[in-house]
């Protein structure tokens, strides 16, 4: 649906999909996952974008990325605790 010389703009129900894919996709990009600049670079892409799919696509490798990034910080965070205060504690 990218909009080339000659071609019509989206209708109202389109523009309504691509605006709420790209607000969605800005959520997900507010993770701590993702620096200022990369969020700042996403906005310019994100934009420019009228293709839905393309949009959706993002949001999917963003979630990911979002996810990766928590297992690590999980793992860095396990590894830094000390024994249990209490045997009966399981962190």
């Amino acid at each position: 649906m990218e909009l080339t010389p000659g071609s019509t703009p989206p209708c109202p129900g389109q523009m309504l999909f691509i605006s709420s894919a790209r607000r969605n996709l800005r959520q997900v990009l507010s993770h701590p996952a993702f620096t200022p600049e990369r969020r700042q670079k996403a906005e310019a892409l994100l934009t420019a974008s009228t293709n839905p799919a393309e949009l959706l696509r993002w949001k999917l490798l963003a979630l990911k990325e979002c996810e990766a990034w928590e297992d690590t910080e999980l793992a860095r965070e396990a590894q830094e605790l000390g024994p249990a205060a209490h045997p009966d504690y399981a962190y």
